[in-house]
């Protein structure tokens, strides 16, 4: 049985556990740049940004950046 076959029988039966399977899945097939948190700077996403490209923040739970904006605007 693949690995992809077993995420889908995963599904069938354990649909609590779908999220580890996929991540399990991204890390064999993909590898673990995939699912690893990127760190980033404010000065590297300051350095994308122009008066037609805002930044952005999307979060999750527990991130804020607030901090981080503040002590790069000084």
């Amino acid at each position: 049985m693949s690995l992809f076959e077993r995420t889908i029988v995963l599904k069938a039966f354990r649909p609590e556990k779908l999220s580890f399977a996929f991540q399990d899945y991204v890390l064999k097939r993909m590898g673990k740049f995939f699912i690893e948190g990127q760190t980033v700077t404010m000065e590297t996403v300051y350095s994308d940004t122009d008066y037609k490209t805002p930044m952005i923040f999307i979060l999750s739970t527990g991130a804020d950046p607030t901090n981080q904006l503040l002590k790069f605007a000084k």
